[in-house]
């Protein structure tokens, strides 16, 4: 009977770690969408054109592009919704798992349902960017249940040590400015997804400029997480932004190519898994005492 719920467990945690993957995929096939020009390769939603569902010989690549990432946001939802049937089969599971997992599955037909606006509203910046953002959320939502599903005994505990409970208790405030900054940064540059997509309006050095700011203070708190708790979790985090800011500033030198925005928003996503990941860490821990704490 154990060997039963463990491997029910199991399977409800592969399948939470089975959505957190393919979340991060279409984040990355969506910023290619916008990379490539191909927001509007499929002109209309939910068809791909007025006469047709899927992308036809007349849309070309563009519309290659924009109803492959549409196909891929179908699986992640099948995918997500095998996942809230492998937690509701976990009898055992932890009580918000299950929950977590219903939001979840909404988040992602909303998420789906936001996409089709931005087309519908011929890419607006401001839904472009929620677009983005909740793409985001997800995926902190899904390292939260795939840490729920995989230490179902762990409590929620602050640490005793103020600075740290402070200094990580700082990081996702300070990643969410990061993130909102960096969405304006895209709405306000070159690659808007399509050639007359309208734009934000600010002056994008100025923008650059404020995000690089409170890039460097999402930074100092990493660091501070480091020399604070010295764990793997912590380093973790401090080495993929190291990566993702190495990207960003490359990018920003060379005329933002292709490759490297793509590159920017794939390791953003994995900032954000990683920052989730720590906090959890941190703030969720076994009762056995931390040395810690």
């Amino acid at each position: 009977m154990n060997a039963v719920r463990l491997s029910v467990r199991q399977t409800a945690r592969s399948a939470a770690v089975a959505a957190l993957v393919a979340n991060v995929l279409i984040v990355l096939t969506g910023a290619l969408v916008r990379l490539t020009g191909s927001g509007l390769g499929c002109p209309t939603w939910p068809k791909c054109t007025d006469d047709s569902f899927v992308t036809t010989s007349e849309m070309g690549v563009h519309g290659i592009v924009e109803f492959g990432n549409r196909v891929l946001g179908i699986v992640v939802g099948l995918v997500t919704l095998v996942l809230v049937v492998a937690v509701a089969r976990h009898r055992s599971r932890p009580p918000k798992s299950l929950p977590l997992a219903v939001a979840v599955l909404v988040g992602v037909g909303v998420q789906g349902l936001v996409g089709g606006l931005s087309v519908r509203q011929e890419l607006a910046p401001g839904i472009v960017a929620v677009h983005f953002l909740s793409s985001m959320a997800l995926v902190a939502a899904l390292v939260v249940l795939v840490d729920l599903l995989g230490r179902p005994d762990a409590e929620l505990r602050a640490p005793a040590n103020p600075r740290v409970r402070w200094v990580v208790a700082a990081l996702p405030v300070a990643l969410t400015a990061v993130m909102v900054l960096g969405a304006v940064v895209t709405g306000s540059g070159p690659h808007a997804g399509d050639e007359g997509a309208r734009r934000f309006g600010f002056d994008p050095a100025a923008v650059t400029t404020a995000h690089g700011i409170a890039v460097v203070l999402l930074v100092v708190l990493q660091v501070a997480a480091v020399v604070l708790l010295r764990d793997r979790a912590a380093l973790a985090l401090l080495a993929v932004a190291v990566v993702q800011g190495a990207i960003g500033s490359t990018q920003e030198a060379l005329a933002l190519p292709v490759a490297l925005v793509a590159a920017h928003v794939v390791t953003a996503a994995l900032v954000v898994a990683a920052t989730a990941h720590l906090v959890l860490r941190t703030f969720r821990r076994p009762v056995v005492l931390d040395a810690r704490s």
